[in-house]
């Protein structure tokens, strides 16, 4: 049964690991569905966030796979409850008039989202959280019309 996995892997900080992590995942056809990457607290060292929808058999083939890769040290394989975790979403929203940018600024309170950017004609909407708290977000405001959206990848921490 496909469940949602979130995958930490920790390797060196060299040019081609993306590649080589990302073409592991091709040849298995698992769709990454969210990737973060960044610099870690141990110098020269990655992070890589990686959420997957797939059969908890294969995941666990190819965190092993992963292993294989001379540059990775390190391989967790997480479900939601291990994990503290969030992405960050910009929402660019047209603004017709100053009625309107109230009523976008009260949803943007209502939701725990903060107002980054206003112009006359626009605002952007700032929303940390969870993919659903992100999703509700979005169509709350989608009726206002959105300009431009986007998403980061989740970023993760294990709770133990």
């Amino acid at each position: 049964m496909k469940h949602l996995s979130t995958i930490t892997v920790f390797s060196q900080n060299t040019p081609g690991v993306l590649y080589r992590i990302a073409d592991l995942f091709l040849r298995r056809k698992i769709n990454i569905e969210s990737l973060t990457v960044s610099e870690i607290e141990l110098p020269g060292q990655s992070r890589f966030t990686i959420t997957v929808r797939a059969d908890g058999d294969l995941v666990e083939k190819v965190v092993k796979q992963l292993y294989r890769i001379i540059e990775v040290s390190k391989v967790v394989d997480s479900l939601d409850h291990e994990l503290i975790f969030k992405e960050l979403s910009f929402i660019k929203v047209h603004t017709k008039d100053a009625a309107a940018r109230h009523e976008l600024e009260r949803l943007a309170q209502m939701s725990g989202a903060k107002i980054t950017y206003v112009t006359g004609r626009f605002l952007v909407i700032e929303k940390a959280g969870t993919e659903e708290e992100i999703n509700n977000i979005y169509q709350l405001l989608k009726p206002y019309g959105i300009k431009e959206f986007v998403r980061s990848g989740r970023i993760a921490v294990f709770k133990e």
